[in-house]
């Protein structure tokens, strides 16, 4: 982690960043957060980020709260303090501190953190063999509540990603009350057969990510069939190949689930033009 942090309008040393024992994101995890990534210095498709997170402000009642920040320029601001242009970047907003009695009209101001940290050189490397992913025993609601709310609620990601760890696995898939494909921890799904791209719809309960968003404009500009809709799990481990997308990890390669391969059981040609394309597409947005 860098050493610089925004927290409430300010730049502070990290060891230095202090926050109520009273705050909401604390005790009720009453908050939302976005993770971006930055390429030489530029966030890819910041607004979109800002967008939606203003939109899960609105459902939990904290925008007029947040006017008073210029969100877009503290997180450049953490990235030029600790001189990183190759980062990712975590903004984080809770209702700030409030008495323990679940009253936002107890919380006069919210907290507002930003930290940065250097892209990992092993996350180049995972792209050679994909990542592997288990199947947890943990399941995302149908339809989350609030719906599209990215919000401070993560235990169910965490403890499904600590499931990963332990089998020694990249990363965890949920799959959602009916028993159909939602999403991994931190990521979407997408799988590719005959021909065809499909990803679970936002109906099966994902979150709507800005790199899914971006990775359906591309298929469609290269021409390819894409279905939003209902995917089961067999229908996963039965595809030609797979991918995971995410701000961090972009268009990652899934090559395994549950240690069964999917397909050749390595990066396919498909996944390989799509992370190709989405990488033109950063280039073209940020200039990195």
């Amino acid at each position: 982690m860098a050493d610089i942090v925004f927290l409430n309008g300010a730049l502070v040393p990290k060891q230095d960043a202090r926050i109520s024992a009273f705050d909401y994101g604390f005790l009720y995890g009453y908050g939302l957060f976005e993770t971006v990534r930055a390429y030489s210095g530029r966030v890819f498709r910041l607004e979109q980020h800002l967008t939606r997170l203003a939109r899960g402000a609105e459902v939990l009642g904290l925008s007029a709260k947040l006017t008073s920040f210029d969100l877009k320029k503290a997180i450049y601001d953490v990235l030029e303090a600790n001189h990183l242009s190759e980062a990712r970047v975590r903004l984080t907003v809770s209702a700030g501190a409030g008495e323990p009695i679940a009253d936002l009209d107890t919380c006069p101001a919210p907290t507002v953190f930003i930290a940065a940290q250097q892209i990992s050189p092993q996350l180049q490397r995972a792209y050679q063999n994909g990542y592997k992913a288990v199947v947890s025993r943990w399941r995302q609601p149908g339809q989350p509540s609030p719906a599209g709310v990215k919000s401070l609620n993560y235990l169910r990601n965490v403890l499904a990603k600590a499931e990963a760890k332990k089998a020694g696995a990249d990363e965890a898939l949920l799959l959602n009350d009916r028993g159909y494909l939602a999403e991994g921890t931190a990521c979407n799904v997408f799988l590719v057969d005959s021909g065809k791209l499909a990803t679970p719809s936002l109906e099966s309960g994902v979150l709507p990510g800005v790199t899914r968003d971006a990775v359906l404009e591309m298929a469609r500009r290269l021409q390819l069939r894409v279905e939003e809709r209902e995917v089961s799990l067999p229908e996963l481990l039965k595809a030609q190949e797979a991918f995971l997308t995410s701000a961090v990890i972009e268009v990652m390669p899934l090559t395994a689930v549950n240690g069964k391969a999917i397909g050749s059981g390595r990066p396919g040609a498909r996944s390989k033009e799509l992370s190709d394309a989405f990488r033109e597409l950063v280039t073209r947005e940020t200039g990195a």
